[in-house]
């Protein structure tokens, strides 16, 4: 009896050290969070399956913020739950977690334009002129800056209209 006991107590412990059973990594987690993505985004949205899609996304974002629990250093899951947020018109958070990323990758400078992007779809003009002045102090190439010249433009003009709009009811 005493052995059975001894047994079952190291099997108990060896189990407590492996962790949950069924514990994924967050390479595992991410992976699994692109999966429930593209079955949203790919074949439930064009099918116009909403409730489908709107699990699917759920999965995702669960999948990514799982991955940015057990790996906060890995900038990925940030950038694929922003999307995930992005498509779903939820803007101000894809923002948020793009500032987030570029915590963890400022040279990607891709991401100023993503986090700039969502902050012109959540209505932010201002903001979204910010990081790309911020991105436009960081570059060098000549043909990059006349883009970002011309953005930053076409963003302050939408700064100025955007109270009209909203006068007029738009």
């Amino acid at each position: 009896m005493k052995l059975l006991i001894s047994y079952m107590i190291v099997c108990g412990w060896l189990l407590a050290m492996a962790g949950p059973a069924g514990a994924q990594t967050a390479e595992e987690l991410g992976q699994a969070g692109l999966d429930h993505f593209s079955k949203a985004f790919y074949e439930a949205t064009p099918r116009g399956e909403r409730a489908k899609a709107a699990e699917e996304y759920s999965l995702a974002e669960k999948s990514f913020q799982e991955a940015i629990r057990n790996k906060p250093d890995w900038v990925e899951p940030y950038l694929h739950l922003a999307r995930t947020y992005f498509v779903q018109k939820k803007y101000r958070q894809a923002a948020e977690l793009y500032q987030k990323a570029l915590t963890i990758a400022p040279q990607q400078k891709d991401i100023y334009i993503r986090w700039a992007s969502a902050l012109e779809k959540a209505g932010d003009y201002q903001g979204a002129v910010k990081v790309l002045q911020t991105l436009r102090a960081q570059e060098t190439d000549e043909r990059a800056l006349a883009k970002l010249d011309e953005l930053i433009k076409g963003l302050q003009a939408r700064a100025q209209a955007a109270p009209t709009d909203k006068e007029g009811g738009h």
